[in-house]
């Protein structure tokens, strides 16, 4: 099984080396004094649209696709006329490659658990192409196949937010099946397929955390 997991960083352009790739920091580079040291660099043509083509290998995905393409970066995709400020979701390999330079992965002033600005993507196996986003959610009730369950936009599930709404769902179509299971009456991770999500008009997380909410992308 190949998957490759996707976290959600703010991003600020700091430079541009080609048409795809860029330097940026994850925080507002005024408080940070426009430190250059703290830059990081990516390649947005990296990409999991561009390990289905064939073009990369699934081992050198940088970032998740440009959000027109079905992913979730908002900064890009092209330079010069590209986004600068905006939203970088590096794949979990490339930000461990960073090593102590890494940052955390809830960024500054969200109001949402790690999960919560995750996503999976599959590549191999029974889950093949599957997209899979992060949120937090609440097991009501069980009747039959179906599940009741209360979600939060993504983002909003630590503080002090209400749920966005309560579906019904059958969590064993729609949710990942490598994530523990929810327990009823007690909040937690819930990792769902993009079709899903299409149908529960569920809303981006804000990253930066100032930026507007927009429709998940399909």
């Amino acid at each position: 099984m190949s998957k490759v997991t996707f976290h959600g960083l703010p991003a600020w352009i700091g430079a541009v080396q080609s048409p795809t790739i860029c330097e940026w920091w994850d925080r507002d580079p005024e408080h940070v004094n426009w430190d250059r040291s703290l830059l990081y660099k990516v390649n947005l043509s990296m990409t999991p649209s561009a390990a289905i083509a064939g073009r990369i290998k699934v081992s050198q995905i940088e970032v998740d696709d440009y959000t027109g393409s079905g992913g979730r970066t908002t900064i890009g995709p092209l330079w010069p006329s590209g986004t600068s400020i905006g939203a970088c979701w590096l794949s979990e390999t490339y930000l461990d490659s960073l090593g102590d330079r890494a940052r955390p992965v809830v960024p500054n002033g969200s109001h949402g658990h790690k999960h919560e600005f995750m996503t999976f993507q599959y590549f191999e196996g029974e889950q093949q192409n599957r997209r899979f986003y992060g949120f937090q959610a609440n097991l009501l009730q069980v009747q039959g196949h179906l599940s009741l369950v209360e979600i939060w936009h993504p983002g909003t599930g630590s503080g002090s937010a209400k749920p966005a709404g309560t579906w019904w769902l059958d969590l064993a179509a729609d949710a990942d099946p490598n994530t523990p299971p929810l327990t009823p009456h007690k909040p937690a991770a819930l990792f769902l397929d993009a079709n899903t999500v299409r149908n529960l008009t569920m809303f981006e997380p804000k990253i930066p955390p100032y930026k507007g909410s927009f429709a998940f992308p399909f």
